[in-house]
């Protein structure tokens, strides 16, 4: 008994050392997996950044992409590489996980076909360059900026800053608002007792000023003439073209400049108002109201 006691203490050491040194090899895999996918990070950042300096240079919009896109895919491989360690540490041969999972294939087939859709949709997105990384776009009713374009999903971020995880594969529509030149439209109304000759002279005063001043114009602004009658205002458009992303600030600094010179000119933007006449009780007739 004494013999047999012995060497069952003898199994249990050993037993634990082959734990404890399979808990320490897999330890060592998972860091040496995050240092090189630091690493690796580092590597892609500062290769774009020389590309910058080379002859073969890449727009802005598209270097971010491809760097997003890069690190996705060392990122993948890295797990891939990490998990066969670790299961080689466990002592799990590969090649009876694969027999096993060739056994398993048909019945997660109909699960794996959403996520090939996925991988080949994201791949024609890139290949196509139908957009990338900064622009501002819309897909299936989401609007936002791009932040990820990955094999899998498409990070946007919206103005209200939620951000949208979208699968590549449900990516049926997109609407890219950033390639080209954007449209920024001011419709001014004044009334009909204005002089029109006098308010369009101001008008085109303020888009000689914002052609000087401001560098994210491409075309304009200008004076369209009267697009609109109204019940009680004549409506005179003003047009310009932007740089993508710029049209929201090109129009807000068209309406400022607008209404300061405006005040200037003594020219009346219209407003709904009241005048109301009160009588005495005593007197014949009832409260009045004018409204204009």
């Amino acid at each position: 008994m004494e013999y047999i006691s012995r060497f069952y203490d003898q199994i249990l050491k050993l037993y634990d050392i082959k734990i404890f040194g399979n808990a320490f090899d897999i330890i060592k895999v998972i860091i040496i997996a995050y240092i090189a996918k630091k690493l690796g990070y580092l590597l892609i950042d500062r290769f774009y950044i020389m590309q910058e300096k080379s002859k073969l240079q890449f727009s802005e919009r598209k270097v971010k992409t491809l760097s997003s896109l890069t690190k996705n895919i060392l990122k993948y491989v890295i797990y891939f590489v990490a998990v066969y360690s670790i299961l080689e540490i466990l002592g799990l041969k590969m090649g009876s996980i694969l027999a096993v999972a060739g056994i398993g294939s048909l019945a997660v087939g109909f699960g794996a076909q959403s996520l090939v859709k996925d991988v080949i949709n994201g791949f024609f997105i890139i290949f196509e360059d139908q957009f990338g990384v900064g622009d501002y776009i819309t897909i299936n009713n989401f609007s936002g900026t791009v932040e990820e374009i990955g094999l899998r999903v498409t990070k946007i971020r919206d103005f209200s800053g939620d951000l949208n995880i979208i699968p590549n594969g449900e990516i049926t529509s997109v609407t890219n608002h950033s390639k080209g030149a954007m449209r920024a439209l001011v419709a001014v109304s004044v009334s009909y007792e204005e002089d029109v000759d006098r308010v369009i002279e101001a008008l085109n005063e303020i888009c000689e000023e914002m052609k000087r001043d401001r560098t994210d114009l491409l075309d304009g602004p200008k004076v369209l003439g009267i697009t609109n009658f109204k019940d009680s205002t004549v409506e005179i458009t003003v047009i310009a073209m932007a740089k993508p992303m710029q049209q929201w600030a090109v129009e807000r600094d068209l309406r400022y400049r607008i209404k300061k010179l405006f005040k200037d000119y003594n020219i009346d933007l219209p407003y709904p108002h009241m005048n109301v006449s009160i009588e005495d009780k005593n007197k014949k007739g009832d409260v009045s109201a004018e409204r204009d």
